[in-house]
């Protein structure tokens, strides 16, 4: 039988913030949630997507001060900010106990952050979801070693999943580089001409 307490989410690397959205907008007892990513960068577009939609929302990373990190972990566990976004190098230095939920946008790169994050959810009574791209399942494998259990699967209600990937910009797409795999919009592309061979005499003369 499946720890209940922990569980993934399997959705497409494009879907994984329209994904996010939707847990947080359609779940209102999912207060006092941290969001794990990898890099900096993603943790200012998560939070920035998240504000947008009018959730509260706080950012933990490297370049803030201490006393700002502490701040921010407080406003979260005394529900001033439903959300906060972090990357795994600054929250591992801080005390998190106290947090219900945690959503690892990407894999942990530590697995005794995760064991950390597990200890910490079931004392609060919370779970910790993953969620897993069709690349992930080598990394699915390993963390499904280290807890010695399969993990829930989970699927949203009323979330659409796409059946096939799509080419285009993720989060954390460096917008600098080409992506020669992505095709332009069909109304954007022009159409391709016929070679009719040579064109036929008319008669008609030009006028002068």
């Amino acid at each position: 039988m499946p720890i209940q307490n922990q569980s993934i989410h399997e959705v497409f690397e494009h879907q994984k913030v329209d994904l996010l959205h939707h847990l947080l907008t359609e779940n209102e007892d999912l207060h006092g949630v941290i969001v794990f990513s990898r890099s900096r960068d993603d943790v200012h577009a998560l939070t920035s997507s998240l504000n947008q939609a009018g959730i509260k929302v706080g950012s933990l990373h490297g370049n803030k001060k201490v006393e700002l990190r502490e701040r921010a972990l407080k406003e979260l566990k005394e529900g001033g900010i439903r959300v906060l976004v972090a990357t795994e190098a600054v929250v591992r230095l801080l005390d998190i106990s106290g947090v219900r939920h945690v959503i690892q946008f990407e894999f942990h790169e530590l697995a005794d952050d995760y064991l950390k994050r597990v200890a910490c959810v079931e004392a609060s009574g919370g779970e910790i979801t993953t969620f897993v791209s069709p690349t992930d399942m080598n990394l699915l494998a390993k963390l499904e070693d280290l807890v010695g259990e399969e993990l829930l699967r989970k699927i949203a209600p009323d979330f659409i999943y796409d059946e096939q990937p799509k080419k285009g910009k993720v989060l954390g797409d460096d917008p600098n580089r080409s992506n020669k795999t992505s095709s332009k919009p069909l109304q954007h592309k022009k159409p391709k001409l016929k070679n009719k061979g040579p064109r036929r005499k008319t008669g008609r003369t030009r006028k002068k």
